[in-house]
This record gives structure tokens, C-alpha cells and sequence, in this order.
């Protein structure tokens, strides 16, 4: 019995040894060494894998074609296999914007506008000669004609400066990597495509004051503001003598209400070549890179902008207003999440092998012009895991990367 009390002993005193042994090493494990506590306490940057990236990007490119199929046979110009119908497709067109799209507010710019100058141009007019209607001015020449040499050329230099704009992108350009994705997938169905952030409509070419909406509204305008110039018809509007003292005071009355209009014309002229207005600084964090400045643009140029576009879509220069009858929808696009894995794994039987995933996450929604939805989804997809070795089949198309799952989503239209 005593020789078995001194082995049970010797054993616990093992057991204590050992455990306090491994104890101290967890602990000095555990504890930074001198030099390597500050580089410890800096967050981890995130890898980069080209692998995964290729992984990533087929994802997304097959949630692309999922989600322009569903898009295209809401408009009718796919079929229920996604084959373009041809001569039979009346579809609508579509403009495809981003999250941090300019487009947007650019084109309520432009429709504001042009609503201001109908409605100066509509007071003005009232004190205009009576004459045949010729329809609209031909050439600016003969619209600032009736201006002062001053004013006239502060207006031609507001309309024709050219402001050099240089757009600032931030926050991940995977949003324009899946606009330009869908948008080829949406052609190949044979619906017509126009993405403003990348090429605004007729931005190339020389402005077609025909075909121009805001130009015909703005040499309207030009030729009404010669209507409301006081001090050109100064002598014609002096009274007669011997003209009654109601007469005097409906003209003076007259005068006032011109030199209104007239400042309304002016100030509006005037705002055409100041920049958008700046947003309020925000505070950056202490230490952090200053942000970059955000790119300046005249309303003018805004305006014309949204003025191509406008033609674009069908906006003429007789009717500002398309209505609801226009032929063209609105796809939002925002690119949510996207990354993958690298994983390597190491068996001294099976050996060492590296397994790569890519997936990507993004939403979407369909508009009418009248802001009527007419479908949006959430999509996501995941691709791999796959050896290093089978990347070049993913690459090269042999091995076919599977749609990923939408929720929500266009159906087909039930017309």
C-alpha cells in the first residue's frame, strides 16, 4: 500500500509539472516579444490573389447575364431562352446608372431649367409685338441682336465657355465594372443600352441647336428679353400729350413689371456659369489623408450634359416633356460586397495544395420615367473553391461558371 501512495504522489507531481510547464510556455506565447507590440496592434491588410479576382469577376459576370435575361424579357426583347426576338423587338431602351450616379440630378437640372425659361419667356412675351409665328429662332445671332454689345457677349460667353471637368471617383469601381458587364449582356439581347457615366450622348459631337431642347428654350428666351428692355422702348412707350393721368399710370405699371421679368432673365442667365454648389467640408478622422477635392462643374455644363442625354431618349425640341410615352427605362445598379479566399492546406501523405473562391454581391432596380417599379432584386453568386491548376479552364470557358442566386428579380413581362 505505501509503494502505491509514493507512485500516485510521483504522478500527481508529474501532472502538476507538466501543466504548469506548458502554463508558461501559452503564456510567453501569448505575451508580444520586446519591439512587437506596436506592429501587432496594427490591423492586418487583406491579401491579394489575381486567382481570386478571376474567381470573383466570373461571379459576377454570370449574375450579370442572369440579371440582364431577367431585365430584357420584362421588356420584351428576349425571349424565354434570352435570344434577342430581332425585327419583332419593340423593347424599350435603357439608361443605366450607378449608385453615385451624376445623371440623375444633372437631368432634374435640365428639366427645371427648362421649365424656368417657359415661364419667364411666357411673361416676357406678353409685352412682344404682335406678329406672324415663325417658330423658333434660327441662329443666336438674331436672338441677341436687340442686346446691348455687353450684355450680348455676357450671354454668348456664358452659353459657348467650355469648363474642363475632371470627375473624382471614389469608393469601389467594381460599380462601374458591373454596369459595363450587364450593359454588353443587355445588347447581346438585343436591348439598346445607354450608360451616361461612362459616355454622356453626343458629348463628342457639335450641339444641334435643332435638335437641341435647352437651346431652343434658351434663344426663345434671348428673343424675349428684348421684349422687357425699358430703356430700348423708352421713347415709343412715352405717353402722348394730353393722355389721360390712367393711361400714364398703366405704363408705369408696365415699365415695373418689365424690369421684373427682366432681372428674373438676367439672374437666371447669370447662375448659367456658376459652379454646383459646394457640399460642407466633413470632418476627417486625425491622421488621415486629406480628401480629394470634389470636381467642380458649371450649371451650364450640367445642363448640356443632361441635354444630350435628353436628345438621346427622345426629348425634341417642340415638346420638353416625353412623358410617360417615352421609350426608354431606368436600371440602377450598386455593387454591395465582393472578395474571396486563398487557402492553403498541406498533408505530408496527400501533400500541399492551394484552393481559391471569388463571390460578389450587388442589387439592382428597374424604373419607368415616372418612377413606377417595375422590378428589383438582390443577387449574389460564389465561385470555387478550385486548384490553382483548374483556373485556366474556368479562363478559358471550358469550365462554365453556374448563375448564383437572385432574390426578388425581374419575370417576364405578361405582355
Amino acid at each position: 500500500m505505501k509503494i502505491f501512495r509514493q507512485i500516485a504522489w510521483a504522478s500527481g507531481l508529474g501532472i502538476v509539472t507538466v501543466a504548469a510547464v506548458c502554463g508558461a510556455v501559452a503564456q510567453a506565447q501569448s505575451q508580444p516579444a520586446a519591439g512587437q507590440e506596436n506592429a501587432s496592434a496594427q490591423p492586418a491588410k487583406p491579401g491579394f490573389a489575381i486567382e481570386s479576382e478571376m474567381l470573383t469577376y466570373s461571379a459576377m459576370d454570370a449574375e450579370g447575364g442572369a440579371v440582364a435575361c431577367g431585365v430584357a424579357q420584362n421588356l420584351g426583347a428576349a425571349d424565354s431562352k434570352c435570344a434577342p426576338r430581332g425585327a419583332v423587338n419593340n423593347a424599350s431602351g435603357v439608361v443605366i446608372v450607378s449608385g453615385d450616379s451624376s445623371a440623375v440630378a444633372e437631368f432634374q437640372l435640365w428639366r427645371s431649367d427648362l421649365s424656368t425659361m417657359d415661364i419667364l419667356s411666357a411673361r416676357a412675351n406678353r409685352y412682344c409685338p404682335q406678329q406672324s409665328q415663325r417658330g423658333l429662332i434660327s441662329s443666336l445671332e438674331s436672338a441677341l441682336s436687340g442686346f446691348p454689345v455687353g450684355e450680348a457677349m455676357s450671354v454668348a460667353k456664358a452659353l459657348f465657355t467650355t469648363t474642363s471637368v475632371t470627375t473624382v471617383l471614389g469608393g469601389d469601381i467594381l460599380d462601374q465594372t458591373m454596369m459595363n458587364d450587364i450593359a454588353g449582356h443587355l445588347r447581346a439581347d438585343g436591348v439598346q443600352v445607354v450608360i451616361p457615366d461612362t459616355y454622356m450622348p453626343h458629348s463628342l459631337v457639335t450641339v444641334n441647336e435643332a435638335r437641341s431642347p435647352f437651346l431652343s428654350k434658351f434663344l426663345a428666351l434671348m428673343n424675349a428679353r428684348g421684349c422687357v428692355d425699358v430703356k430700348a422702348g423708352a421713347e415709343a412707350a412715352k405717353p402722348a400729350a394730353g393722355a389721360a393721368a390712367t393711361d400714364r399710370q398703366s405704363e408705369v405699371t408696365a415699365d415695373r413689371d418689365k424690369e421684373s421679368i427682366a432681372r428674373g432673365i438676367d439672374a437666371y442667365l447669370e447662375s448659367l456659369t456658376e459652379p454646383a454648389a459646394a457640399t460642407a467640408a466633413q470632418a476627417q478622422p486625425l491622421g488621415a489623408p486629406p480628401a480629394p477635392q470634389a470636381p467642380v462643374i458649371s450649371h451650364l455644363n450640367a445642363v448640356m450634359r443632361a441635354d444630350g442625354l435628353a436628345q438621346e431618349m427622345g426629348f425634341d425640341a417642340t415638346s420638353s416633356n416625353a412623358g410617360d410615352n417615352s421609350p426608354w427605362d431606368v436600371l440602377w445598379l450598386k455593387a454591395l460586397e465582393s472578395g474571396g479566399d486563398e487557402v492553403a492546406s498541406d498533408n505530408m501523405i496527400k501533400g500541399s495544395k492551394t484552393n481559391y473562391t471569388g463571390g460578389s454581391v450587388g442589387t439592382y432596380a428597374l424604373f419607368h420615367l415616372n418612377g413606377e417599379l417595375e422590378c428589383s432584386g438582390v443577387f449574389y453568386n460564389l465561385t470555387g473553391p478550385m486548384l490553382l491548376t483548374d483556373i485556366p479552364k474556368l479562363v478559358d470557358g471550358t469550365t462554365p461558371v453556374t448563375a448564383g442566386r437572385m432574390v426578388g428579380g425581374c419575370n417576364p413581362s405578361p405582355k
